[in-house]
């Protein structure tokens, strides 16, 4: 089983006629819950999530996929981000976070039988859930650490920077968009910036929009291209392209330490690819199931 830690919430998208809103579930960690799930992979969600009616929805949504709601749960409303325009190619949001269910941090342990964990995104950043995310990843036992910055320019303090960077060592996979890393470098030169984080981890994956994504593991990197697809949206992309990641990664036995070779991490990425294509072609966070990915010639990417 995988773990998924951080929020949920509800993305407010412009609708066609002006003052109005499409309300469309998100948050990056649920988003990714929900990719596995949909792919047929054990997942298991740990997240605030509300007892009103938004908070309901995308807990039955989760459960519809197959990803097990470990909460806590919470009177207080669900949190909501509004998308308000998009900067080379990259949604940017408003956030209403503050006397919601974002705040519940009382997440249950690890259940047993749990290999990997993914975590990241305004949890791991925003106090003050981020004092209990780093605190509670403490108390843990050792597994494979997916992590995802997900920064988000006016939400994200600049003090995560120095979280990220001295917590290095905690990861084992790195998923970040080349916006994310220009802002941890806080000026310092991408390729620089990028050297230190190869450092520190054993792998890590960029994405580059419409360059595609780079993988590194060790000393092998591979470039795959962007996929072929009219896009309608960007929203959630990244989240599902880390989904059919970490899918593939629990297909290879990688969360049991099977190593990548270079065909290895290109079909890594070219899963990963293929899954957020699904998303970029139609509206909001909506990950593909494992019959559309099949359906495309995607079946290898999950075993």
């Amino acid at each position: 089983m995988i773990a998924v830690l951080g929020e949920a919430l509800v993305d407010l998208l412009p609708a066609e006629r002006p003052g109005l809103w499409r309300a469309r579930a998100g948050g990056s960690p649920a988003n990714v819950a929900l990719g596995l799930g949909r792919l047929d992979v054990p997942a298991r969600f740990y997240g605030g999530l509300s007892r009103d009616g938004w908070g309901c929805w995308i807990r039955d949504r989760l459960r519809a996929a197959g990803v097990a709601a470990a909460g806590p749960f919470s009177e207080a409303p669900t949190p909501l981000a509004r998308v308000e325009e998009e900067v080379a190619g990259e949604a940017r949001y408003r956030f209403y976070l503050r006397g919601t269910a974002f705040e519940a941090v009382d997440w249950p342990g690890l259940a047993p039988g749990v290999r990997a964990l993914h975590a990241g995104s305004l949890a791991a950043a925003v106090s003050p859930a981020a004092e209990a995310f780093w605190a509670w990843l403490e108390r843990q036992p050792r597994v494979f650490f997916s992590f995802d910055p997900n920064v988000r320019p006016g939400a994200t303090p600049a003090a995560f920077r120095v979280r990220f960077w001295d917590g290095l060592d905690r990861f084992d996979l790195v998923r970040l968009s080349a916006a994310d890393l220009d802002w941890l470098a806080a000026g310092e030169d991408r390729g620089a910036a990028l050297a230190r984080l190869r450092d520190g981890v054993p792998w890590v994956v960029l994405t580059l929009g419409a360059g595609g994504a780079v993988g590194f593991y060790g000393e092998l990197e591979v470039h795959v291209p962007p996929p072929v697809v009219t896009v309608v949206d960007t929203v959630g992309a990244g989240d599902a392209f880390t989904a059919g990641l970490l899918a593939w990664a629990h297909g290879a036995g990688v969360f049991e330490g099977v190593a990548l070779d270079r065909a290895a991490l290109e079909r890594a990425l070219d899963c990963a690819t293929q899954v957020a294509a699904f998303v970029l072609a139609r509206a909001g966070a909506d990950p593909p199931t494992r019959a559309e990915l099949e359906a495309r010639g995607g079946g290898e990417c999950v075993k």
